[in-house]
């Protein structure tokens, strides 16, 4: 999957992110922010399917740090959501339909989750409302499928 980033994250601003958050992100999510810093899918309306909603979402954005456009900077989406994620957990994008996309690293969950925020699903609580995606970051690029593969 090509992604257009945003230009390459510094290893400062990923550790720095890390502590904010406090806890290590995984290894290929670290990858992705040196390399491309967040951005967008080359090709418009790449889509992920939500098995526990059995369908396809379309991905808008994924986001970096330190950027100029406060509403694509992960920093800003985690502080203004830190008290309703879960243990080691952070946004790190969005659909088109206002649903968040979380990287969730921790012992009893790991992986990228779809947070739907009632576009999908009945607004209910959070915890009803998260589905996973894929079991790693890397898995869940390579899940993403442009317009003509659906």
């Amino acid at each position: 999957m090509n992604i257009t980033g945003y230009g390459k994250a510094t290893q400062e601003a990923v550790n720095n992110f890390q502590e904010f958050v406090g806890f290590e992100i995984p290894a290929d999510y670290k990858q992705f922010l040196l390399k491309y810093n967040g951005g967008t899918t080359a090709v418009q309306n790449c889509k992920f399917y939500v098995d526990g909603l059995d369908t396809l979402v379309c991905l808008n954005v994924l986001y970096g740090l330190e950027l100029q456009d406060k509403e694509r900077d992960l920093q800003k989406w985690h502080e203004e959501n830190r008290k309703d994620l879960h243990k080691n957990c952070i946004i790190i994008g969005n659909d088109t339909c206002a649903g968040k996309i979380l990287l969730i690293n921790n012992e009893e969950e790991k992986g990228v989750y779809f947070w739907d925020q009632g576009w999908y699903s009945d607004p209910s609580s959070q915890d009803e409302n998260i589905y996973k995606v894929a079991s790693s970051f890397k898995s869940f690029i390579e899940g993403l499928k442009i317009p003509e593969e659906i």
